[in-house]
């Protein structure tokens, strides 16, 4: 098993302790429409053909539970770096995002295209995702870069600050309401343990202003890295 593997599982099986003894949470800002949290981040976009496949597990999931939030595929993704997490009162206004720019540009410079595979789901108390798993060094070299070049600034930043990234995730699906059929979810999250999604080779990154959580009508794309051969 991979670090990357037992992390995974590590993160479901706790998620899953809690879930037997507690139930699924949720999330009751997604209906709040004066959520005005927003940020900045580097992001991945999966294909059609990821996202046709990612689409296989929300509707097995909506046919159980059809109130809660699903991902429309304008919005899947791969969460490369919060540049600033989201929170109430951020302003791009009050940004040089020129320096943002460049500074990107330059430490994403030696990063090569990034082949991840997707296979299996994860749960957490609230959400469900997509697993991801590198299959090359250069998600890993590229949050290096980042991390090395964003440190020494005085850029407005919040890079690792909720917790270190080392994942490949996707989430697609947010409880926004009581989960009501809680054993029929922990059921089809067994029956796509080790499901195989599909594999894509990245040849670009997306810099975004986006809200928590990430909802096409929000998303600015304020600039695209291509990635070298």
């Amino acid at each position: 098993m991979t670090p990357l593997q037992a992390h995974y599982r590590q993160l479901h099986e706790s998620s899953l302790k809690k879930i037997a003894k507690e139930g699924f949470s949720y999330d009751a800002a997604l209906q709040d429409s004066g959520d005005s949290r927003r940020g900045l981040t580097l992001l991945l976009r999966p294909n059609e053909s990821l996202k046709a496949a990612f689409g296989k597990f929300l509707e097995a999931v909506k046919a159980v539970e059809p109130d809660q939030y699903f991902y429309p595929t304008s919005d899947m993704h791969v969460t490369i770096m919060p540049i600033i997490s989201c929170y109430s009162g951020f302003n791009m206004d009050d940004l040089e995002l020129s320096r943002y720019f460049s500074l990107i540009r330059h430490a994403l410079l030696p990063v090569r295209k990034m082949t991840v595979r997707f296979e299996g789901v994860l749960a957490s108390t609230s959400c469900l995702m997509i697993r991801g798993f590198p299959l090359n060094e250069e998600l890993e070299h590229c949050r290096q870069n980042l991390r090395a070049a964003f440190v020494p600034t005085d850029l407005e930043q919040s890079l690792d600050k909720r917790y270190k990234l080392v994942t490949a995730h996707s989430t697609v699906v947010r409880f926004q309401r009581e989960v009501k059929q809680p054993e029929k979810v922990v059921a089809l999250l067994e029956q796509f343990e080790g499901y195989f999604f599909g594999e894509q080779i990245f040849d670009q990154v997306a810099f975004v202003y986006n809200d928590w959580y990430q909802r096409n009508e929000i998303v600015k794309t304020l600039q695209y890295y291509p990635l070298n051969d």
